[in-house]
């Protein structure tokens, strides 16, 4: 398996060959996902698999690979799986943390995870220094020992940093249509959008702190009711109330004639020319 080999479509910044393969819980679902790092460069990829389901095939330079599938790697951001790690393990009651060693975070993960891959993970050093300083309060213990527990304010901070709307999608734009008119609706919506893509990252707890930081975006949802109730209030025609040609369509239920046939005008010519029956009966004088 080791050796299999596997077609990879990676951004132009990253080389296929500098990447090493990791399954690593996903941060929203805690299900082992694929991963790559590009561990030289410290950066964390995520794979997502195009399956062709045996319906095409790759051809290489003197190889075949039968399956057809391809896997897209994207950048992700490795602090999202931190996230998930030290809110797990370090989770002490609701809204409350208590501080754990975190290289004996690395060994209690080993449990339940691919050891190898955390160690991949864990060894990328200034992926983890960012975490800590981002996420958690730490406590220096000695020289070579530092505990951590989550700080709810630097995360909250974080996740509504990830909503900043300069960097909402253009592909997402039709998305907040139903705001438009409204500048500060419109801005609103946009972060609600931004919110939605991040919780896609989060474990539930921290998708609901997000959201309660935002209000629960109210005022759009409350906007988007009214659109739905407008929308629905406006009455459309039946079309099968329409007749071709008719100014009126209640006035006339007649459905227009069929056309006639080229046989039935013929037939309908000769009828014409012909002599009724009772002429070859008329008296003599």
């Amino acid at each position: 398996m080791a050796n299999e080999r596997r077609i990879l479509v990676v951004p132009k910044e990253q080389s296929s060959k500098s990447l090493q393969q990791l399954r690593l819980p996903h941060p929203r679902t805690g299900i082992l996902s694929s991963y790559y790092a590009d561990v030289q460069n410290e950066a964390l990829l995520e794979a997502a698999t195009i399956d062709m389901k045996g319906k095409r095939s790759w051809l290489g330079d003197g190889w075949v690979l039968g399956n057809g599938s391809a896997s897209i790697l994207t950048p992700v951001d490795p602090l999202f799986l931190y996230l998930a790690l030290i809110t797990k393990f370090s989770k002490a009651g609701e809204g409350e943390w208590k501080f754990v060693d975190i290289d004996s975070l690395q060994l209690e993960s080993h449990e339940q995870m691919d050891a190898a891959s955390l160690i991949v993970f864990f060894g990328m050093k200034s992926v983890q220094s960012r975490a800590l300083v981002t996420l958690c309060e730490v406590k220096i213990i000695s020289s070579d020992m530092q505990v951590v527990k989550i700080d709810n304010s630097k995360v909250i901070d974080w996740l509504k940093r990830k909503c900043d709307v300069s960097r909402f999608p253009k592909s997402l734009e039709g998305v907040v249509s139903s705001a438009a008119g409204c500048e500060e609706l419109v801005r609103q919506a946009k972060v609600r959008e931004m919110a939605l893509l991040v919780s896609e990252y989060l474990p539930q707890y921290w998708a609901t702190r997000l959201f309660a930081e935002f209000g629960g975006f109210a005022e759009v949802s409350e906007n988007e009711q009214l659109l739905s109730k407008r929308v629905q209030a406006v009455v459309f025609d039946d079309p099968t109330s329409y007749t071709m040609g008719v100014s009126s369509p209640q006035a006339s239920t007649a459905k227009p004639a069929k056309p006639k046939s080229a046989k039935e005008k013929q037939l309908e010519k000769a009828a014409k020319k012909s002599k009724p029956i009772t002429s070859f009966f008329q008296k003599k004088a």
